[in-house]
């Protein structure tokens, strides 16, 4: 059962067992709090980010009787975002990538395929970004869209895919999901996924630069560790897995949810929690 109001966040337990003995964290990705909610239930000094700024209204809410920072801004800032803060030094940093279910469910952006006549946009912060995913899909080369799709596909299906939007462009401009939806049509996938579910990731990442804002926020977080600090992933995919097991062959991990946790939150089934501790 998805909760309507707040993100259900996954691998809470495992996340705490790390993270609240320690006397300061950055909740990197705050998302409406479920992360941040416990930790200072648990007397944890937090420094929220978020991107979204519909999504930071709904922490703020929910976090209101706590005494936290909570801030407007993208984990690849994290550094100035810590200084301007005044969380220097921590012992602690969570990040809990990817969307979440509210976004997923927003039917206005486009994110999922769950509205066809949505706009193609899965921008997460439209304040500061630009550039959606019809725009991506409509002026990209061959070349580069083989390589957006190639973070999450094999390269057969990545240059299908291509292919199929240069045709679709071709005739018309790629505007809304539904769009994008008849382009993935006859993709060969996994039989238990929809055919566009990773087109529509693949697209997700561009848009929002994901990797690439994941590559720049490593270092700085691990510099802002305390020694002995721990760093904190949970991954969806294979490509944010890829990134973090670049920076540092230390990760431990993975760890995984429990059965019961996948029943409760099936968005949970592809979760992974990687663990660094700085030395």
């Amino acid at each position: 059962m998805i909760d309507v109001k707040y993100h259900k966040p996954v691998l809470i337990s495992e996340v705490l067992a790390h993270l609240n003995k320690k006397k300061s964290v950055i909740d990197a990705t705050l998302g409406t709090g479920g992360h941040s909610i416990k930790l200072l239930e648990a007397g944890v000094k937090v420094l929220g980010i978020e991107s979204d700024p519909k999504i930071l209204e709904i922490a703020k809410e929910r976090l209101s009787k706590f005494d936290c920072l909570l801030v407007h801004g993208n984990f690849k800032d994290i550094d100035r975002i810590a200084r301007e803060n005044e969380f220097n030094k921590v012992e602690g940093i969570l990040f809990d990538l990817g969307v979440s279910n509210l976004q997923l469910m927003d039917e206005e952006r486009g994110f999922s395929f769950s509205n066809p006549s949505a706009q193609l946009d899965m921008r997460i912060d439209k304040d500061f970004q630009e550039v959606t995913g019809a725009i991506l899909l409509n002026v990209l080369r061959k070349d580069q869209l083989e390589n957006l799709f190639f973070k999450v596909l094999d390269l057969s299906s990545s240059r299908w895919l291509a292919k199929r939007v240069l045709e679709k462009r071709g005739i018309e401009p790629i505007k809304r999901v539904a769009d994008f939806l008849d382009i993935c049509e006859g993709l060969k996938g996994k039989a238990r996924l929809n055919p566009a579910t990773l087109p529509f990731l693949a697209l997700r990442i561009a848009v929002n630069s994901e990797l690439e804002n994941l590559k720049e926020a490593l270092p700085k977080a691990y510099d802002l560790l305390e020694t002995g600090g721990k760093l904190l992933i949970i991954v969806f995919h294979s490509g944010e897995e890829d990134v973090i097991k670049s920076f540092s062959e230390d990760f431990v991990g993975s760890i995984r949810p429990t059965l019961e946790e996948v029943n409760n939150n099936p968005r949970a089934r592809s979760a992974e929690l990687f663990v660094l501790t700085k030395k």
